[in-house]
């Protein structure tokens, strides 16, 4: 998140927060939010989740949004964490008209390991993925998300990003913009499928957050995981970071096919949606990242490096076949 709302954030306002969703103060513990202010803590006898967002990240109607479709997809028979009433008997509780808070049921199951998963996991999310963009063509809502160039950190880029990045940014824009916009290609999707939003349940799949929520080829949300699977080349490089690539995206896609049918024209662009959240990771590195500060780590330099010089020279982040 940008640096100047965390600086708005104080104990008065997650104390408050706590208390119009039951949480006992005393249990309390701050989770590993990127975007927004996340954390665990406990209601009655079971534990839930805290999520306290700033109004530019995310308003009320676009939470409400969220919200209306996770319920969406729960009544159709999706593994989904619904949200939870506050004590006043909403879903939303909204502090000093500037955070929208939100809380949720705890998801079962431990934090995936980058690379490291079984055959039958990485199917399972795929499986997942595939019946999110099956349920979602059928849904409508007076609440309505923005569409995928709307992203705040896309429409963000330019601010933050040097500017020998964006002519090539630009191109990367147009050449999306101009993909037809097709009813069993575009729709919404989860927007951020990645190791982070799905836990493992004994192989069982689970995908969490839904705060990026967007309308958006469903090709995106085939793209995005597949981006946050492949190590960079710092960590692991030549044909073994390709046969990882390889694993994931072919048991992702056997699990895939299982609930929704993707063409081989779709799969054709799951470059171009790659480079696109490049630039959206970029974006929030450039944002809200001190790369002086000594939790920037070698590995995060040497991350921020290769997505810059992969955009800046139009470089494939994976020689592969799709």
């Amino acid at each position: 998140m940008d640096k100047k709302i965390k600086l708005l954030f104080t104990k008065d306002i997650l104390k408050e927060s706590a208390q119009c969703f039951g949480i006992r103060e005393n249990s309390i513990i701050e989770l590993n939010g990127f975007q927004n202010f996340v954390y665990s803590g406990v209601v009655g006898n079971r534990e839930v989740i805290l999520r306290i967002t700033h109004v530019t990240h995310r308003n009320e109607l676009l939470t409400r949004a969220e919200l209306d479709f996770i319920m969406f997809l729960a009544d159709r028979g999706m593994k989904v964490a619904r949200p939870i009433q506050s004590s006043s008997g909403d879903l939303i509780h909204i502090i000093d008209g500037s955070f929208i808070v939100t809380a949720f049921e705890k998801a079962p199951g431990r934090n995936a390991v980058i690379a490291e998963e079984s055959n039958t996991f990485y199917e399972n999310i795929g499986q997942m993925v595939g019946k999110i963009h099956k349920i979602s063509l059928n849904y409508s809502s007076q609440n309505s998300r923005h569409e995928w160039s709307g992203n705040t950190l896309l429409e963000s880029f330019k601010k933050y990003c040097p500017l020998e990045l964006h002519s090539n940014y630009d191109r990367l824009i147009n050449e999306i913009s101009a993909l037809p916009k097709e009813k069993n290609t575009y729709g919404l999707i989860h927007g951020d499928i990645s190791p982070g939003n799905y836990l493992n349940d004994g192989d069982k799949a689970f995908i969490i957050d839904y705060d990026e929520v967007e309308y958006s080829w469903f090709v995106s949300d085939i793209a995005t995981p597949l981006f946050y699977e492949i190590p960079i080349p710092w960590v692991v490089s030549g044909d073994v970071r390709k046969e990882i690539a390889k694993r994931y995206y072919c048991n992702f896609l056997n699990g895939y096919c299982k609930e929704y049918t993707v063409s081989q024209s779709q799969l054709n662009k799951v470059p171009l949606f790659i480079n696109l959240r490049q630039a959206r990771v970029l974006a929030a590195l450039y944002r809200s990242r001190d790369f002086n500060a000594p939790d920037w780590t070698e590995w995060y330099e040497q991350a921020r490096r290769f997505y810059y010089e992969n955009l800046l020279n139009n470089t494939p982040y994976i020689d592969m076949d799709f």
